[in-house]
């Protein structure tokens, strides 16, 4: 019994956090890109845990993993570790005040890129000491298991635990440049743009961008398509077409031409942040400048 007690005691999160990621990658391999390790500590640190537990976890199957019973059981346990490790996590790291460390921010890559970027260069100097680590993507983070500590969305979250200031709006229109305008001219009407060659940027999703997605859905001349925003940038600067762009854009190339159609797009930002991490002083410090960039550049950017 004493033998028993002592096998089946489980005292090391780490090994229970190995499970879970294969558990929900379904292979060792994705498991360890996800964890930032390699396949053999993966497999190593399951066959521990097996060992503890007295139960198999994973079967083989294919190239993946297939869950055992024990796995799916135990599953749910570690989701709850997992839980309260990041709520720990979340409510003590930073508690001490030292403006130190890194602070992840999820944003789109055109606003990444475009906008915020450069002007974060002053918070490094203000606050060498923090790491600014930006992560670019459409989808909101997580932000509480810390995939991000803030994320800047056009779409409101409804994670109560979420904080959402509204900070601005993103218009949109159509823009080209002279060298295509110079060999197919420039349209005037939504029909008229049925006679033109357009650029698609996969990324313009949700309901606000159903307009566009129609005209893109019903057009045969759809000549590039990218979920980047630097490619479709470039795409559109090469000269491939009309395409769908915040109307700051000429702001950051001059180089585009506004076409006369109006189309009603535009979108809320929202600044977003965990209630739980609110009080990390190094996370309040970037929150607070980011909030206020926004506020400086309101009118000229985001009205």
């Amino acid at each position: 019994m004493h033998e028993r007690m002592i096998r089946n005691d489980v005292r090391d999160w780490d090994d229970v956090r190995y499970f879970l990621a294969v558990y929900e990658a379904g292979s060792f391999t994705k498991a360890a890109g996800i964890l930032k390790s390699d396949q053999s500590t993966v497999g190593r640190r399951v066959q521990a845990l097996e060992h503890r537990l007295g139960a198999k976890l994973f079967d083989r199957h294919g190239r993946g993993m297939r869950p055992t019973p024990a796995a799916r059981g135990l599953a749910e346990y570690a989701r709850t570790m997992r839980e309260a490790v990041d709520a720990i996590g979340r409510r003590f790291g930073g508690i001490d005040g030292e403006l130190t460390g890194i602070v992840r921010i999820s944003v789109t890559e055109g606003l990444a890129t475009g906008w915020l970027t450069p002007r974060l260069a002053g918070l490094q100097l203000s606050h060498p000491g923090i790491l600014i680590e930006i992560v670019i993507g459409n989808e909101l983070a997580d932000l509480s298991t810390r995939e991000a500590d803030i994320a800047i969305r056009l779409v409101r979250p409804t994670d109560p635990k979420l904080v959402a200031q509204n900070v601005g709006r993103m218009r949109f229109g159509f823009f080209t440049v002279e060298s295509y305008i110079a060999i197919f001219g420039i349209p005037t009407t939504i029909e008229q743009l049925y006679n033109h060659r357009l650029i698609d940027h996969t990324g313009l999703v949700g309901t606000t961008f159903d307009p566009w997605r129609e005209i893109v859905a019903r057009h045969d001349a759809v000549m590039y398509r990218t979920n980047s925003s630097a490619s479709y940038q470039w795409a559109i600067l090469a000269g491939f077409g009309i395409g769908l762009f915040p109307t700051y854009t000429p702001k950051l190339f001059p180089e585009l031409i506004r076409v006369p159609i109006e189309i009603d797009i535009e979108n809320e930002i929202w600044l977003v942040s965990h209630e739980e991490t609110n009080h990390v002083a190094r996370t309040r410090v970037v929150l607070d400048y980011v909030r206020d960039l926004f506020k400086k550049d309101a009118v000229e950017w985001f009205s």
